[in-house]
């Protein structure tokens, strides 16, 4: 190794020379691109003004005319005398736009009307909520002025809106509901919410439920609920919350004095089990995983201390299945089915189209109920703006077409709806009405109209009703 001060020193000034070298170059190549960039810029927009500028191949018309669109031409043949190359790309930009927007406003290829007449199918199930309430009956408005929900994504520092809505303009929801901020206990609402279910061949309700005494809970309106589905021949089933402190324990006697009060009541949804002999009520539990296994199995199975099974208290229990190992902890804890609740598909496991012939597999595997749940959509960023990416666009109606033909194709005996009025995450088929608060226009149905998703949900109904005549589905 040569150690001479001389030569190293010689070695360190011919380095230098070579960086500020390189460092010049990148400098005038960098300067000479962009003044190439700005003098074609300049000379596209001041021949672009020219009709003389930058001649083309041209096809010559039988007009003088300005160039127009020929809507017909698909093959976008230009109909003019001479036309510079930002022109037509310009064309070309706008033909694009006018095709993508005629194809957005295009109508469905299949026609939806409502049918009257038709009957209840009482292997769809529809989650609904009674917890909406306003002035006239519950002295304010509940749920209508739905508060923003915090920012649960620690990577995410934009800011986003606080507080509450101010019913009844500002709704807690990107739709507006066709019957205003409603009351869940005006009797009228009520009996409308029946007939629309009614009309789109519903037969089961899923109320979300908590006990007496907790928040949101329907107990109030319960009977009038109940009362008024028998007369609609209408079924309704519990969709159980994760009220505060739920356990087995405390849900044992909530549902005992639930059966109590309406065991035998007519609109109570009671079937039987696959190669079960006795019809029993029907029980979905949302966020069953929150407990575990072994805890539930007390409830649930048939060895355990607080046994419900082949007592007055036996129900079919449906727990929600969000990741794919919540099928062990189904299994485990003895629950007798599972459903995926979520209307955004691929959101999770469970909500993912494409999982539901999979899934149905492992429960026809196991002696276990599915009920995949369908939705026509998802948008819930005016409770949690920062949520977008989790929107699933309707698209008039063809979200919830895939929807219902992965559900039928997927071989289950039972399929759940999503919902028929969870406005905050807009996921309803509960008509809609067009409306604005401000600057903020709230999303509705147009141009199928107030009614499509009700008229749709019954073309679907009745395309599962031909499905199961024909034996397919075999439990």
């Amino acid at each position: 190794m040569d150690n001479d001060p001389a030569s190293s020193s010689k070695m360190k000034q011919g380095f230098r020379m070579k960086w500020y070298l390189k460092r010049y170059l990148n400098k005038t190549t960098l300067f000479a691109t962009m003044l190439f960039l700005c003098c074609t810029y300049f000379f596209l927009q001041v021949s672009s003004k020219s009709p003389q500028g930058l001649a083309i191949t041209t096809v010559v018309a039988p007009s003088t005319e300005e160039a127009t669109w020929d809507p017909v031409n698909d093959n976008m043949i230009i109909t003019s005398n001479v036309f510079n190359n930002m022109a037509l790309r310009n064309q070309m930009l706008r033909r694009k736009v006018e095709k993508l927007k005629k194809n957005f406003q295009m109508p469905r290829s299949v026609p939806v009307s409502s049918r009257a007449g038709i009957k209840p199918n009482y292997r769809v199930h529809i989650f609904y909520y009674a917890w909406y309430g306003n002035i006239e009956y519950d002295g304010s408005f509940k749920h209508w002025n739905h508060s923003f929900v915090p920012n649960w994504k620690n990577e995410d520092h934009r800011v986003y809106p606080t507080g509450s809505h101010g019913a009844p303009n500002d709704i807690g929801s990107n739709y507006y509901p066709a019957l205003g901020c409603y009351s869940s206990k005006d009797p009228k609402t009520i009996n409308t919410h029946m007939k629309q279910m009614r009309d789109a061949g519903i037969g089961v309700l899923v109320l979300s439920w908590s006990p007496p005494n907790y928040p949101d809970s329907p107990d109030a309106l319960i009977d009038l609920l109940f009362d008024s589905a028998a007369k609609y021949d209408l079924k309704i089933a519990l969709h159980i919350e994760p009220y505060p402190a739920r356990h087995p324990a405390n849900l044992r006697s909530y549902l005992r004095d639930f059966l109590n009060r309406f065991g035998q009541h007519p609109a109570l949804y009671k079937t039987r089990k696959p190669f079960g002999e006795k019809d029993l009520p029907v029980f979905y539990v949302y966020d069953s995983y929150l407990i575990p296994d072994y805890v539930w199995r007390d409830l649930l199975g048939k060895k355990g201390k607080l046994s419900v099974r082949d007592t007055d208290l036996d129900a079919i229990f449906i727990g929600l299945l969000v990741d794919l190992s919540h099928r062990t902890h189904i299994k485990k804890s003895h629950f007798d089915g599972f459903y995926t609740y979520f209307a955004a598909n691929s959101f999770s496991y469970g909500s993912t189209w494409k999982n539901w012939k999979t899934l149905s597999r492992y429960a026809k595997q196991n002696n276990l109920v599915f009920s995949p749940s369908v939705g026509p959509g998802y948008i819930d960023t005016n409770i949690r703006p920062w949520n977008a990416q989790n929107s699933r666009h309707r698209r008039h109606g063809q979200y919830y077409d895939v929807g219902w033909r992965t559900a039928l194709s997927a071989g289950t005996p039972y399929i759940s709806i999503t919902s028929f009025n969870e406005w905050h995450e807009g996921t309803q088929i509960e008509p809609a009405q067009s409306k604005s608060n401000g600057g903020f226009p709230y999303l509705d149905y147009a141009p199928e109209g107030q009614m499509f998703y009700i008229n749709l949900t019954q073309f679907w109904v009745e395309q599962y009703e031909k499905v199961l005549k024909l034996g397919i589905y075999k439990e």
